[in-house]
C-alpha cells in the first residue's frame, strides 16, 4: 500500500469504524466512499461522513479504491480492479477481531500506518485457503511474518500429538531450530502448554522451571510468547516466538494476534480437506469404505481378474439381530457398535482387501487374488473375533455379545461377473442366516437349489 491508498468500505461494522478512527490522523490514507443510502450509524463521528454510492460500479470508478473492505456477506465480487486489494472483514472474523483491538493513535502516541500497511498485507498475501493439501508452506510463511513483526529469533507451531496431554513441535524456524522438529512438550507443564490450555497469550523469562529451558536454554532465547491457535472458537494449537533478553513489544500483539488466527484457520482448512476427503470415500460410522468407493473397486478387481486369469472373493456377512440390540440399547450404542465391528475387520483383512460397510448391519469385504479356502478361513476368523468380541451394553451394563452370519462367493468358480458374483454371496448369506445365527456358508449349486 503506496502513500496515497484510497479505502473504500461494502458494508460496514464495529471493526470498519476502529479503522476509520486508526485513519484519522494517519497521512496517506483517504477514505473515499462507501456504498449504502445513508451514513452508517456506527460511523465515527470525529471522522468526516464518507460520500456514499448507491451502486458498485459507481463506487469502483469513481472511488478508484486501492484497498476494499468487504463488511457485508454476499454474492462473489465482480468487476473489481487487479489493482484493488479485497479485505473481508465479516462480523466476527479474525480481520475483524484485530480491526477492533489495534490501538488508535490517541492511545498510544503513535502512528499505526505501518501497522495497518501490515494487517492489509497479511489479510491479503498470505492465502491460507491455499493451505487445505498441505498447510506447512503456510504456516512458514505466516511464522516467518510474525518473526519479522516482534524481531523473533525463534519460531516454532506446535499441535496436539498421539500422546494424552501432549504438544508436539511441527515446524520451527530460526537458526538451529529444525532440531527441534518432532519433540513433544508437555501440556501442563510448560508455558507453551499453559497457553494451550488456558487460551491466553503467555510471556515470560525462561528459567529452569520451564519445560522449554530444557532446548532452549543454550540457545540465547531468554524470552518465550505464546499464543493460542484458534479455529471455530477452539484452541488447536500454539504458536510460539522466541528472543533475547528484551520483552516482546506489547503495541504489537494485535499483529501478532492475527497471525496467530491465520494460522489456525490453515490448519483447520487443511483438517476438513482431509476429512472432506476421507468421508468422499469413507462410511463416517464403521470407518470402512462407503457403497459407491466398494461397487467402483469390485468392478475393477473383477476386470482384472478376468484380463490375468486370476482369482476374486467376496464376503457379506450381517450383525445378527442387530435390530434387537438396536431396542435395547439404543441407536447412540448402535452406531459404537458399527465402528468396534469396522475395526475388527480393518485388523483381520489384509491392505489389498476392500471392505465395506454395505447396508444398516451389512458389511462387504473384497479379496483380490484369494481362493475360495483363503476367502473361508477369513469368513471364519471374522465370526469367531466378532463372537468372543466384548460388545457396549446399556441394558445390562457390562458387555453383550453379538454374532454374525457370512456368505462367500468366488470368481470365476461360481460368478461370471461382478453382479453375479454380488448376487451368489448374498444368496449364500441368507443360506448362513436359515441355518441360524452365527453362521458361515460359501456359494454352491446346491445352496442355490436350497434357497431358491
Amino acid at each position: 500500500m503506496g502513500k496515497d491508498t484510497r479505502i473504500a468500505f461494502i458494508g460496514f461494522n464495529p471493526a470498519c469504524a476502529r479503522l476509520v478512527q486508526i485513519l484519522s490522523s494517519a497521512p496517506g490514507a483517504e477514505i473515499v466512499g462507501i456504498l449504502g443510502k445513508e451514513v452508517p450509524a456506527d460511523w465515527p463521528a470525529s471522522s468526516q461522513p464518507p460520500t456514499l454510492f448507491s451502486a458498485r460500479k459507481d463506487l469502483m470508478r469513481a472511488g478508484a479504491p486501492d484497498l476494499l473492505l468487504v463488511a457485508e456477506e454476499g454474492g462473489e465480487l465482480k468487476g473489481i480492479p487487479s489493482k484493488c486489494r479485497v479485505v473481508y472483514v465479516y462480523e466476527d472474523s479474525p480481520n475483524a477481531r484485530l480491526l477492533e483491538i489495534l490501538p488508535t493513535p490517541s492511545q498510544t502516541g503513535l502512528s499505526h500506518q505501518d501497522d495497518i500497511r501490515e494487517v492489509v498485507s497479511i489479510c491479503t498475501s498470505v492465502n491460507v485457503i491455499e493451505a487445505y493439501s498441505d498447510p506447512m508452506p503456510k504456516l512458514a510463511e505466516l511464522l516467518d511474518r510474525a518473526m519479522a513483526v516482534c524481531g523473533a529469533e525463534l519460531g516454532v507451531i506446535l499441535l496436539p500429538g498421539d500422546v494424552l496431554d501432549e504438544l508436539d513441535v511441527v515446524l520451527a524456524r530460526g537458526d538451529g531450530a529444525q532440531e527441534l522438529v518432532g519433540r513433544g512438550l508437555s501440556a501442563t507443564a510448560s508455558l507453551c502448554g499453559r497457553a494451550f490450555d488456558t487460551g491466553m497469550v503467555q510471556q515470560e523469562e525462561l528459567d529452569e522451571t520451564c519445560e522449554e529451558y530444557s532446548y532452549l536454554g543454550e540457545s540465547g532465547v531468554k524470552r518465550l510468547l505464546a499464543l493460542p491457535l484458534r479455529a471455530e472458537g477452539r484452541v488447536i494449537g500454539v504458536f510460539s516466538l522466541g528472543r533475547g533478553e528484551e520483552d516482546f513489544d506489547l503495541l504489537k500483539m494485535p499483529l501478532l494476534t492475527l497471525i496467530a488466527d491465520q494460522a489456525g484457520l490453515a490448519v483447520l482448512i487443511s483438517r476438513l480437506y482431509s476429512e472432506l476427503e476421507t468421508n468422499v470415500v469413507r462410511d463416517v460410522a464403521s470407518g470402512l469404505f462407503n457403497l459407491h468407493y466398494f461397487q467402483h473397486q469390485l468392478s475393477q478387481e473383477v476386470s482384472r481378474a478376468r484380463r490375468y486369469s486370476l482369482n476374486v472373493c467376496l464376503l457379506f456377512f450381517e450383525i445378527d439381530d442387530y435390530e434387537g440390540y438396536t431396542d435395547r440399547n439404543g441407536r447412540y450404542m448402535a452406531d459404537f457398535i458399527l465402528t468396534d465391528v469396522g475395526n475388527i475387520v480393518k485388523r483381520n483383512t489384509r491392505e489389498v482387501d476392500t471392505a465395506a460397510r454395505y447396508g444398516e448391519n451389512l458389511f462387504a469385504v473384497l479379496l483380490p487374488e484369494t481362493r475360495r479356502l483363503g476367502a473361508m478361513r477369513l469368513a471364519e476368523r471374522i465370526r469367531k473375533v466378532v463372537e468372543e468380541y466384548p460388545f457396549p451394553s446399556r441394558e445390562k451394563k457390562e458387555v453383550e455379545k453379538l454374532t454374525v452370519c457370512v456368505g462367500v462367493s468366488s470368481f470365476p468358480a461360481n460368478a461370471e461377473n461382478d453382479q453375479d458374483l454380488t448376487n451368489k454371496a448374498l444368496s449364500a448369506l441368507t443360506a448362513a442366516k436359515n441355518a441360524g445365527p452365527n453362521n458361515v456358508r460359501l456359494y454352491s449349486n446346491n445352496l442355490a437349489e436350497e434357497t431358491a
